[in-house]
Formats: C-alpha cells, sequence, structure tokens
C-alpha cells in the first residue's frame, strides 16, 4: 500500500492502515524520541512515548496531507518526547555541565561539527549562572519557564526576560561567527 491508500484508510480509521504506519515509522519514532531526550528516557519512556505518537496520529488522521506523513510523524515525535521530558522532570536528567550541544545538529563534514560544537560551547559559557543553567534546562532539557523559575529560585517573569535577552545575545554571538 502506497502513502495516499495508507492516509486515505488512516482517515477512515483502518486498524490495518495504523498497523502498517506503526510497523515502518516506529524505528524513525523511537530515534527522534531518544535523540531529543538525549539519553534521560528509559526504554519503557521511549515506548510509551512512542505509543502516544501512533495514538496522536490516530486521533488527528484527518490533518495529514499527502506527501507529508513522515514529516507529521517526526513532528508528532519530537513533540511528545519533549512533553515526556517536562512530565518526568528532573528524575533522570544528566548533570547540567555534561550537556553535549551539537546532539541535534547534523552536519556532513566533522570538522563543521567540532568548530561548531567549539562555538557554540563558547556561546553558551559567555553566560554566567543562573543564565547558562537557564538556557541549558529551557533549550535542551525543554523544561518549562515556571519549572525553571521554581529550580534556581526566580520569578518566572524574570526568567522569560533572561531567555529573550540570551536568544539576543546569542544570536549576536552566532552571527559574528557566520551562523
Amino acid at each position: 500500500m502506497n502513502e495516499h491508500q495508507l492516509i486515505k484508510q488512516l482517515k477512515k480509521k483502518d486498524e490495518a492502515a495504523l498497523e502498517m504506519m506503526m510497523e515502518h515509522y516506529t524505528p524513525l519514532v523511537s530515534a527522534i524520541i531518544y535523540n531529543v531526550s538525549r539519553g534521560n528516557l528509559s526504554t519503557a519512556d521511549i515506548e510509551e512515548t512512542a505509543a502516544d505518537v501512533f495514538f496522536s496520529l490516530w486521533n488527528n488522521a484527518d490533518k495529514v496531507n499527502e506527501g507529508s506523513l513522515k514529516g507529521y510523524i517526526s513532528t508528532i515525535a519530537k513533540n511528545k518526547a519533549k512533553d515526556k521530558l517536562r512530565q518526568i522532570g528532573t528524575r533522570n536528567l544528566m548533570d547540567i555541565d555534561d550537556v553535549v550541544l551539537a546532539d541535534e545538529y547534523t552536519l556532513s563534514d566533522n570538522i563543521d561539527r567540532q568548530e561548531l560544537q567549539k562555538d557554540l560551547d563558547d556561546a553558551l559559557n559567555q553566560f554566567g549562572e543562573p543564565d547558562r543553567e537557564i538556557l541549558v534546562r529551557y533549550y535542551y532539557y525543554y523544561q518549562t519557564a515556571p519549572q525553571i523559575a521554581e529550580i534556581v529560585q526566580l520569578k518566572t517573569e524574570t526568567v522569560k526576560s533572561k531567555i529573550k535577552r540570551a536568544r539576543k545575545k546569542l544570536k549576536a554571538f552566532l552571527s559574528e561567527r557566520g551562523y
């Protein structure tokens, strides 16, 4: 069955179509969830999140357009992984100083990847505490501003303004380096 037929059958709530999609896309979905979580989710959490992805696909089948199935499923997987990380909070998170920044960047040349890693590390290290911790928690652990505010013992609005200022500073820093 081709993608057009699968989507058509899924919209008709054909369970066989969903099973075919699960069989075909589970490796992709699992890889996305693992990469977004940076290894902070257990195998059971990844499997549960993958099931949530396909449940969401089933419930929102009418929103899927032909030619966009893979992208649609990938977006759901990324968002569900972020939701799961928020749900578990800091239970399994790695130490804030051990964050590897360039995991999600796909650059073909290893030299460029190392250069980007260094520039990202330099950019992040230009921020003092708690700004650095706030950025890491917000962009790499996908924690919300209220969650971060509680951890770093600041007001939520203060955390939001620090993120906004840091974005501008980070953008300028990376622009100077050609990104």
